[in-house]
């Protein structure tokens, strides 16, 4: 799934950026996460939302020691606007973790 390749993109840009940045809360790298989780879940058609809360649970274990790693790291001091406005996971990754 696309999901895993924009965490591992996330992770390094969060790592690599330095403008207008604050460490990483848990909050904020679950934020991240969870806005994924919700993207890609929409890009690959899932709608139904008992099918959805399945999958945002499921995905949400499989990528906990992703949140534990990202905690602390650099991220934009808007990244909550940013998460909202992004209409699809590449955009996080390429406008929102710049």
């Amino acid at each position: 799934m696309r999901l895993v390749l924009c965490l591992a993109l996330v992770v390094a840009l969060i790592a690599g950026s330095s403008c207008h940045r604050h460490p990483a809360s848990e909050a904020d790298c679950k934020q991240v996460l969870d806005r994924l989780i919700e993207l890609e879940l929409s890009e690959s058609g899932y709608r139904d939302a008992v099918v959805r809360a399945r999958w945002q649970r499921e995905l949400g274990h499989r990528f906990a020691p992703d949140l534990k790693r990202c905690c602390g790291l650099g991220v934009r001091n808007d990244l909550h606007a940013c998460l909202v406005e992004a209409k699809s996971s590449e955009e996080i990754t390429h406008r929102c973790l710049e």
